[in-house]
């Protein structure tokens, strides 16, 4: 790679962090060529950019960054998955490692946090951000339904008492 190149690099790669809300480095030996496309179709659905990248080079770009403790991961085979939803990178991330041994999370950046393995795998047991705002919406939405079913209460009950009115009337006297 010619300097121009690695300048290059160095500047969309840094710009790719500044836009990532997580982070994550993995070690990919061991994965045959098909068992890296099925990762990084995996990934993709989640919304997932996933590259193999060069470790002298990443480690210029992770220099002064938020994301400099992720240069001492860098050797041997290194990927970067770069995420917008945390959670979603995790769990697609270790759903492919459920059919793929070799694959490994060496670490990852969750907004500022640096997390390991366990970590990772903590972080994928969360609630997505779309299960998250249904869980908040519910949230909000449960007092005001609550205070519905109150202010309805007493019509309710004046609508049955009326109704079991009308059902004696319409029944024969019996003598």
């Amino acid at each position: 790679m010619e300097r121009a190149e690695k300048e290059k690099f160095i500047t969309e790669y840094k710009g790719k962090l500044d836009k990532a809300a997580a982070v994550f480095v993995a070690d990919y030996r061991g994965l045959s060529v098909a068992a890296v496309n099925e990762l990084r179709k995996t990934l993709k659905k989640a919304n997932v950019e996933y590259r193999v990248v060069k470790n002298t080079l990443m480690k210029r770009v992770v220099a002064g960054t938020p994301y400099e403790s992720l240069a001492s991961h860098m050797r041997e085979m290194t990927a970067i998955a770069f995420a917008s939803d945390p959670v979603a990178a995790a769990k697609a991330a270790l759903e492919f490692k459920k059919t793929n041994e070799s694959f490994k999370l060496k670490v990852a950046v969750v907004e500022g946090q640096t997390i390991d393995a366990t970590g990772i795998e903590q972080l994928s047991k969360l609630p997505s951000q779309p299960e998250m705002r249904a869980q908040l919406l519910g949230l909000i939405n449960t007092p005001a339904s609550k205070l519905l079913a109150q202010i309805n209460a007493p019509a309710g009950n004046i609508v049955g008492v009326v109704q079991a009115f009308v059902d004696k009337q319409k029944e024969p006297e019996q003598v």
